[in-house]
C-alpha cells in the first residue's frame, strides 16, 4: 500500500527527457523522444531550448529516423526464409 503513496516517476513531464542521455540512443529512439516532447504539448521553441538543437536539426532527426528494431531480429515468414 505504501507504493501507492509515492510520487509518479515523472513520465509525461518534459524534464523527464534528458538531452544528455537522449542523444546517446539510436536515431530512431532520439526521434521518439523528440516526438514525445511535442506530444506533451511543447512548442518547437520549447523543444529547441530543452534539447539545445535548431529547428532544422530537429526536423532532420525526425525525417531520417526509421522505426527502431533490435539487431538480429528477422521475421522468417515475412522474409521468405
Amino acid at each position: 500500500m505504501a507504493a501507492m503513496n509515492r510520487p509518479a516517476p515523472g513520465f509525461g513531464k518534459p524534464g523527464s527527457i534528458d538531452p544528455k542521455h537522449l542523444f546517446k540512443l539510436p536515431l530512431a529512439m532520439q526521434a521518439e523522444g523528440l516526438l514525445m516532447l511535442f506530444e506533451m504539448g511543447q512548442t518547437m521553441a520549447q523543444v529547441k531550448a530543452h534539447v539545445g538543437l535548431s529547428a532544422g536539426a530537429i526536423a532532420q532527426i525526425l525525417d531520417k529516423a526509421r522505426p527502431f528494431t533490435r539487431g538480429g531480429d528477422v521475421n522468417v515468414v515475412a522474409e521468405g526464409m
